[in-house]
Formats: structure tokens, C-alpha cells, sequence
């Protein structure tokens, strides 16, 4: 039973074990009063897997879930300044509406996206489960084996530790959770939050205890449950958080502490002030430890298959300006399908990852197609035009040198990215091209989509759509240009391109509409990437250039140029334009990880919140001035005209306002 089976049963199995609102805070209600069905759900062993695949119903498409992608970008994509969504959706209700209060800066602790409830609702059903498994005596009445109580059990302590981990990372400092809040607790007996390094140490002795009952790798029936694999995983990517400047020496704010609750050795106060070069240390030996398990026992494996051979795919069907072999163009393939193949497909690079509902991605996909295009035979379909790269994205992808393109002396010079590359028009608008578009790395070509280029191979009735970004479709006369994607007057600030650029990271490779129909055909389950194993070898490169280990983070960096097809990173190129050590492993994390969520994180655990979400930070082409552009006019960098700003309240998000009022020891966070 894969992952998204297991979260469809446990939605059914969360109706009959769902909390009901008492007088207390919401992340507080851990065990209800004793109601029909919970003990139902112990009678057999299927039920109480069933119960136990429950536990991991929080991790699903839910809007208050922090999964990277799913049915759309969250908050933790396109409030970054790498994707950006057209202005009007800012505006929008549904998940959208938490996207525009973090770009305009009006997130407030009354309006927020209530993750902080949420998970800890998935903390709870984990505490609820593992009660019930002793209430119900399920080893003693033999329905499961002591081996198999003693791996659920961990499975759910795993599960605990990572829900704390999400708030964490969103949140700091939190309340820690792990033992039932008795009905009739006074709100003064509630626990309050937390120090944040407090916090990270409890979160990874959980992990390592529960890790030692956990197997290393799954079969396929079990696939996206719990492993040691993950555990040590997770655990990096706390550690790597923890020695992070945000909680290492440089939160900007002094008096953030407790009023009355007292963490343990801590007293009041919430994060220290001072920086510790011993917990990069830590960071490095976890991110280390995880690689050599998951290369180890649990059988992962970096990602460089070439399954769009058993797909049918041919090379002529992808098309990269200028001169590029074979390699290159595999190379391209590769990073295409690296985010959706599975398994199955050759690729094991996921520590963890889910199965996800066609549906759910599929709608990331279209959302991220033109507002309209033409298929091969004449008839028109239609996108909504989001999840828009943006020209600071585009300027730090690597050249074919290896560098990013201002720091490439080989590279065009910067006076001339913006003019035509000079490419022969073909009757499909090659010419116009520019040349910041030629002579990129592999990475470039399978996740950006610009005018004069190809999106997708076979999206329009088995041919890619030929990106024509300079006009728009006329119905009057519909055969008068080769594409429409230009921007449309009637279209206003939404479904219209709003960086100049087309995001096709989240676009399955061989998905395509036939003529005549809206259904979709060349689409398989593919899975949502949660953890993996290329994170870790940045993580240990972050770390390594943090502790002055030079040749071991140029050589983590490098299995993964080397996977993308881009040209290896060298001791010689440290220093080229000001670039440090750190400097070119954290752009490689923003290259690697582009829409993934990272970047968001990166940018915060960093402090640089001012620096690159400030305002007119945003960099696009001019795509929003006419319908009918110029080239020039076109191509021409400005900051984009919306009112997004930064505050450094955003640096953490705010604790609901509802909940801070019914917990006394609970402080908000600074700002809010």
C-alpha cells in the first residue's frame, strides 16, 4: 500500500478519532473526552493500522499542511523572490489569500495560516494512537506482536518529532508536546514555549530513539511510512536550522523572551544570543551520518537515470538554443523528471516522499500553463499563467562555464543579455532569443520557460507549446501568429505572465491534451519529493564551508553539478566576484531546490529578509506594459510594480491570536 492510500484511509480513520473543542487551547486539545469509535479502531489488526496511517493524514494536501507542493505553491514557494505569482491572485481567497498577506506585509496574528493548530491536531492523534494501543491491550490480547507495538510506536514518536520540527522551522521557539493535557487543567498549568535550542535537542533525541526501532527502507507496500532513514534525515535538517545565523548569534530581536514559563536550564529567555560554531559541527556529522545510512541500509541513491529512453522519448523532441550535444539534452531530461519519477522509475534519490493524487498535481501544472496556446491543430486551451520565475532566479542559474552569469568573463557581457542571441527564426520566433538565454546550464533549460523557446514536448497535442510572449491570441484571426501568450488588457493583474518567464519545473514530462478534448493523457501517479538525498549533500556542504572543510564542500556540491550535467565547481572559481565558499553552495541550494520551498527558509534562517524580499527587490522582464510589446520594450529588466515589502516580524510567523489568548504562559512572537 503506497503513501497515498495510506493518507486515504487515514482520512476515514480521523473521522472516527477526531478531536472535539473543549475549554482550552486548540493545540492543547490532545485526547477528547472518551467518544464512539476510538476504541473501534483498535478491534483488529487492520483497524489499527488503519489508526496508525491516521497519524499521517496531517502530511496530505490540506491547506494547513507545509508540504513543499502539492496541489498548488504555498506560502513557502511564491512569497520568495525566485516564483512569483501575477499580483492579482495576492488577493484571492482560499490558500492564496496567506500567499498575499506575507507579499504585503499585513500578516497579522488574527489573519494567519493556521499550521500551528494543525499540527499540533497531527501531534495529538499521534499521542491519541499511542494510548489507545495500550488501553486496548493490543499485545495482550494478541492482535499485534510486541515487535510490531514497539516499530508503531515509534513510527508515531517519528511522526511527533517531525510535526514539532514544521512548527519549529515556521514558528521558533514552541510548545512541547508529548504526554495527554488532562481535561480539567487549569490554563496556568499549561506549558508554555519552549527555547528554541531546548526545542532542537528534544526533537532529535526523538528522532535518534525512535530511529533504533525503525527499519532503514520500506517495501513497496509500505512505501512513505517511517524509516531510521528518515528520522536521521529530519534530524539534519533541524540541526542545520539550529546553527543557522536566525538562532546562532543573530535574531534580530533582543527582548523576545518568556514572561512567566520557564524552560529548564534556560530559564526565560527563548534563543540565545551568542554564536556556537559547535552546532555547524553538529549540523555537518548529522547531514553525514544521514548520507551514509540512506546510501547505506537504506538503499537511496542520487538521481541520474536516463528513464526518458524507456519513456519513448527522443532527443529531437527537446529543444535548447544553440550548439548542445547529446549529453547536455539528457542532462536536461534528467532534471525534468527528477522531481516526478519514482521508484519505480529509476529514481531513489527520495528519503521520503508521498504518492500524490493525480488531481492534486495535475492542478500545479496547469496553473503554471500560458493563458492560452494553441494545440498542433489549431485549437486553443488555457492555463492560468502563475508561478512565475523571476529575473533574479534566471540571473543566478549557472552559465555552461559553471558561474553564474555576471561573474562569467566567457559569459556575454551584461550590456548584451537583453539583445537577440542572433538565432536563426525557423518560423517559431528563435530569433528572438536573447542572450542570457544561451550557453546555461542543463537546470536552466528543464525548469525555465522564456519567449522564443519551448515549454513543455508534447503538452499541445503531442508538441510542445512554442512560447510567444510579444503577442496575444486574436480570436478575429487565430492563425496569425505561432502561439498567444502575450499579455491580455481584458486579463487586468492575473493570468498574465507577470515576470516575462514560465515555470516548468512541476510540468510531467510527457503529459498532453488531445485535440478537441480538456482530458489529459501521458500522465502517471508520481510522487511529492518531502526529503531528498541531494538536500542532504548540500546540507553537509553548507555545513562543511561553515567549519572551513573546503575540499569536502566543493565535493558535495559537485554530485550535484555533476548529476545536472553542469560543469564542476572549482577551488578557482572561490572568490570569482565576491563569491565565498558559502556563497556558492547556498546559490546551489537555490538552483537545486528552485520551488521547492528552500528559498524561503534560506533566506530567513539567513537574516537577509531586507536584502532580497525587500521592496522593488522582485526583478522580471517588462511583460505587463502592452499588448503588443516592442522586443526591446519586452526585454527590458525592471522591478516588478506591486507593493510587496518586508518586515522583520516576518522572519517568524504569528502564533494565532486565539491561542495565545487561552494559553497565559504562551508569548506571541516579536512584531505581531
Amino acid at each position: 500500500m503506497n503513501f497515498k492510500n495510506i493518507l486515504n484511509k487515514a482520512a476515514i480513520l480521523l473521522l472516527l478519532a477526531s478531536t472535539t473543542g473543549v475549554t482550552s487551547c486548540n493545540y492543547l486539545d490532545v485526547v477528547p473526552p472518551e467518544q464512539v469509535g476510538v476504541d473501534d479502531g483498535m478491534e483488529n489488526i487492520n483497524t489499527a493500522r488503519g489508526f496508525l496511517y491516521s497519524c499521517y493524514s496531517f502530511m496530505g494536501s490540506h491547506e494547513d499542511s507545509d508540504l513543499p507542493y502539492s496541489w498548488n505553491l504555498s506560502d513557502l514557494t511564491v512569497t520568495s523572490d525566485d516564483i512569483i505569482n501575477p499580483y492579482g491572485w495576492s488577493t484571492d481567497s482560499g490558500v492564496n489569500r496567506y500567499v498575499g498577506l506575507i507579499l504585503l506585509n499585513t500578516l497579522s496574528a488574527s489573519n494567519n495560516h493556521n499550521v500551528w493548530n494543525y499540527m499540533y491536531k497531527g501531534i495529538g492523534q499521534c499521542i491519541l494512537f499511542m494510548n489507545k494501543m495500550d488501553e486496548t491491550n493490543l499485545v495482550g490480547r494478541g492482535v499485534i506482536s510486541e515487535s510490531t507495538a514497539i516499530e508503531w510506536k515509534a513510527e508515531a514518536n517519528a511522526l511527533i518529532a517531525y510535526y514539532h520540527f514544521i512548527l519549529l522551522r515556521r514558528y521558533g521557539p514552541i510548545v512541547i508536546l508529548e504526554n495527554q493535557q488532562g481535561l480539567d487543567t487549569p490554563t496556568s498549568g499549561f506549558n508554555g514555549r519552549y527555547h528554541f535550542d531546548y526545542c532542537v535537542d528534544w526533537i532529535c533525541d526523538k528522532l535518534d530513539e525512535a530511529a533504533k526501532d525503525l527499519p532503514a527502507v520500506r517495501n513497496d507496500a509500505e512505501h512513505g511510512r517511517m524509516t531510521s532513514t528518515i528520522c536521521k534525515a529530519v534530524k539534519a535538517q533541524v540541526l542545520l536550522l539550529a546553527a543557522s545565523p536566525l538562532w546562532n548569534g543573530k535574531f534580530p530581536y533582543a527582548n523576545f523572551k518568556n514572561t512567566n514559563f520557564e524552560t529548564p536550564g534556560y530559564g526565560l529567555e527563548l534563543v540565545s544570543r551568542t554564536y556556537d560554531a559547535g552546532k555547524w559541527q553538529r549540523a555537518y556529522d548529522a547531514a553525514d551520518e544521514a548520507i551514509k545510512l540512506a546510501e547505506g541500509a537504506g538503499g537511496r541513491a542520487i538521481y541520474t537515470d536516463d528513464y526518458y529512453e524507456s519513456a519513448g522519448i527522443s532527443l529531437d523532441e527537446l529543444y535548447v538554443p544553440g550548439n548542445v550535444d547529446d549529453e547536455f539534452k539528457k542532462a536536461v531530461l534528467r532534471m525534468r523528471y527528477l522531481i516526478y519519477a519514482c521508484e519505480g522509475e529509476g529514481n531513489r534519490e527520495a528519503i521520503w516522499d508521498m504518492i500524490a493524487q493525480t488531481d492534486a498535481l495535475r492542478s500545479t501544472m496547469y496553473a503554471s500553463w500560458p493563458a492560452q496556446f494553441t494545440m498542433s491543430g489549431g485549437s486553443v486551451r488555457s492555463g492560468f499563467c502563475g508561478y512565475n520565475p523571476t529575473l533574479n532566479a534566471v540571473t543566478h542559474f549557472l552559465t555552461d562555464n559553471g558561474l553564474i552569469p555576471e561573474n562569467d568573463e566567457k559569459f556575454v557581457a551584461e550590456s548584451e543579455w537583453f539583445r537577440s542571441a542572433g538565432l536563426p527564426d525557423e518560423g517559431l520566433h528563435r530569433d528572438r532569443i536573447i542572450n542570457l538565454h544561451v550557453n546555461r546550464e542543463p537546470r536552466f533549460y528543464a525548469w525555465v520557460g522564456f519567449d522564443g523557446g519551448d515549454y513543455s514536448l508534447r503538452l499541445a497535442n503531442g508538441k510542445p507549446i512554442h512560447l510567444n510572449l510579444l503577442e496575444r491570441y486574436n480570436p478575429n484571426n487565430p492563425t496569425d501568429v505561432i502561439g498567444y501568450h502575450g499579455y491580455q488588457q481584458q486579463k487586468g493583474n492575473r493570468d498574465n505572465c507577470a515576470t516575462g518567464y514560465f515555470c516548468q519545473k512541476f510540468q510531467y514530462v510527457t503529459m498532453m491534451i488531445p485535440e478537441g478534448s480538456w482530458s489529459y493523457t501521458g500522465y502517471s501517479e508520481s510522487s511529492i519529493k518531502i526529503i531528498r538525498l541531494g538536500e542532504m549533500y548540500l546540507n553537509r556542504a553548507e555545513a562543511a564551508a561553515q567549519l572551513g572543510k573546503t575540499e569536502q564542500a566543493i565535493s558535495d556540491v559537485n554530485v550535484i553539478r555533476n548529476r545536472a550535467g553542469a560543469k564542476s565547481l572549482t577551488s578557482e572559481m572561490i572568490g570569482k566576484g565576491g563569491m565565498s565558499l558559502l556563497d556558492w553552495v547556498l546559490n546551489e541550494r537555490r538552483i537545486e531546490f528552485f520551488g521547492e520551498c528552500h528559498r524561503y527558509f534560506d533566506i530567513r534562517r539567513y537574516v537577509e529578509g531586507e536584502k532580497y524580499l525587500g521592496y522593488g527587490k522582485r526583478m522580471g522582464l517588462n511583460s505587463l506594459e502592452k499588448e503588443f510589446p516592442a522586443f526591446e520594450e519586452f526585454n527590458k529588466p525592471i522591478s516588478l510594480p506591486y507593493p510587496y515589502t518586508w518586515g522583520n516580524k516576518l522572519y517568524l510567523y504569528p502564533l494565532p491570536e486565539k491561542e495565545v489568548y487561552a494559553n497565559p504562559q504562551c508569548v506571541q512572537n516579536p512584531g505581531y
